[in-house]
């Protein structure tokens, strides 16, 4: 039995012991495939004179997709000034529910709390057209009752609420603690999920109003860093962030099956209840929930460039390398999971559908780099093709990395130019070779099996005196 909830706070009406998701022998044998597989074709490329030809195609393929895609972001199917004037137009404006999972943060809830509280995305009479709903999973430094001072200081405690989700051998992660917030719960026509260290801009909610008015059912913002200028390692966060929502928001306006970004889902209600709502068992909750609604409901992500979700960036390597290796392997996890049901949807287009088969498909593309450096390693071996294959994958990143930095902007909102755009370009895609790394990581951990394990990332103290300044947060 549940123990009694605290004044404002409700306990997690599935609480109870959920077994972590392991590894399926059928997986295992996949990732052994692809790792082996990829390796072997890389190793047989740079020990044969036909290497040359496997490079090349693989450095065509790639310009192929990216040139379509730069020149697709800038048509999409709904631009912001076409949102904001079917918000204009709407007779029922939509609503929300913000869902934010989170486990000892009573440093930056305060001012996500605040952040909510300043939208101005209310009716005629200022009564708010949102509510904020927080799963408090297992907390043991006050979350819970911090979020519901937090409210009532800011004035929306009546549109609050805290789901204290408790109970022994309880899997971990986002995705398991947002079970407990399942669409019955919640009231907003449109779920929105921030991570608790988000901040956001008072129009933020509007803006996000805009593209549901126009006949979004799936959204999901832009990514923006905090502390972007602070270092090397900020910056590089930064600009990926920005470079994958250029390639994701191309693939959206060629018809292609574009995704969720995990801090800024933004689903209509039913939507989700259509393809069963959260799932403990997901690794990665978004691309996770992208392959649900795709192959359940044909229904493909909008990318709003001009509703901003700012978040901490990965502060240390060792962080960070076990982000990417989460990433990888819930990359992998999805595609085992869900990638039949993808593919063959009736409700999907043709194009929908061989997207996602390319975009999971250059998952292979590291294996093929571990099998070429093997042979240019070797007596005898070649490294053309190593060089070849790098040169490709490094070179897309950094002209599709070029091409996207024409959304960022400096703090007094220039874009840059000149030198400081190459080297911003260069670095991207040099921080994009962190992958050639993850993916065989994933890839040997999955063959490995056992249980998924989680690295809770820590969070800063934020407050209400910081300023983005463009490019830039203090926190």
């Amino acid at each position: 039995m549940n123990r009694p909830a605290k004044p404002g706070v409700d306990c997690d009406p599935a609480g109870g012991r959920i077994e972590a998701g392991g590894t399926p022998d059928a997986w295992r044998a996949a990732a052994l495939a692809i790792l082996g597989g990829g390796a072997l074709a890389g190793y047989l490329a740079g020990r044969s004179r036909l290497g040359g030809a496997v490079t090349a195609l693989t450095a065509g393929v790639a310009l192929g997709c990216a040139v379509p895609i730069a020149l697709a972001g800038r048509r999409p199917p709904i631009t912001p000034e076409g949102a904001a004037d079917a918000l204009r137009r709407t007779a029922a404006p939509p609503t929300f529910t913000v869902l934010v999972g989170a486990r000892d943060e009573a440093g930056v809830l305060p001012a996500l709390v605040a952040d909510v509280a300043r939208q101005d995305y209310r009716d005629e009479d200022g009564r708010p057209r949102f509510e904020l709903v927080v799963v408090d999973d297992r907390s043991s430094d006050g979350s819970g009752e911090v979020v519901v001072r937090a409210a009532r200081e800011a004035g929306v405690e009546a549109a609050t609420r805290v789901i204290r989700r408790e109970g022994a051998h309880l899997p971990d992660g986002k995705g398991a603690a947002l079970t407990a917030a399942q669409p019955d719960l919640c009231r907003g026509d449109v779920v929105v999920v921030l991570d608790a260290d988000a901040r956001i801009e008072p129009w933020f909610l509007r803006r996000a109003a805009g593209y549901f008015a126009a006949g979004a059912r799936a959204v999901t913002a832009r990514r923006m860093i905090l502390d972007a200028g602070s270092s090397w390692l900020a910056g590089a966060q930064a600009d990926e962030q920005t470079l994958d929502g250029e390639i994701n928001r191309g693939r959206w306006a060629m018809g292609g099956c574009s995704e969720f970004r995990g801090n800024g889902i933004m689903v209509k209600r039913d939507l989700l209840a259509e393809v069963g709502g959260w799932r403990a068992e997901a690794l990665t909750e978004d691309i996770d929930l992208s392959s649900r609604i795709a192959a359940g409901a044909g229904e493909r992500v909008a990318w709003a460039v001009d509703v901003e979700v700012w978040e901490e960036p990965v502060r240390s390597v060792e962080d960070l390398w076990r982000q990417r290796l989460r990433w990888a392997e819930g990359a992998f996890r999805r595609l085992f999971d869900h990638g039949q049901a993808v593919v063959s949807s009736r409700r999907l287009s043709v194009r929908s559908r061989l997207d996602f088969a390319a975009y999971v498909g250059q998952l292979a593309v590291p294996t093929v780099v571990v099998g070429a450096a093997a042979a240019a390693a070797a007596a005898g071996g070649r490294r053309r093709p190593l060089v070849a294959v790098l040169g490709g994958y490094l070179g897309v990143s950094a002209a599709l990395g070029w091409d996207s930095l024409r959304w960022s902007h400096d703090g007094e909102g220039m874009p840059p130019v000149g030198r400081a755009r190459l080297w911003r370009a260069l670095r991207v895609a040099l921080f994009s070779g962190l992958w050639l790394l993850a993916v065989p990581g994933a890839l040997l951990r999955l063959v490995v099996g056992g249980r998924v394990r989680y690295h809770k990332m820590e969070h800063g103290n934020s407050d209400d005196s910081s300023s983005r300044g463009g490019r830039t947060r203090h926190v």
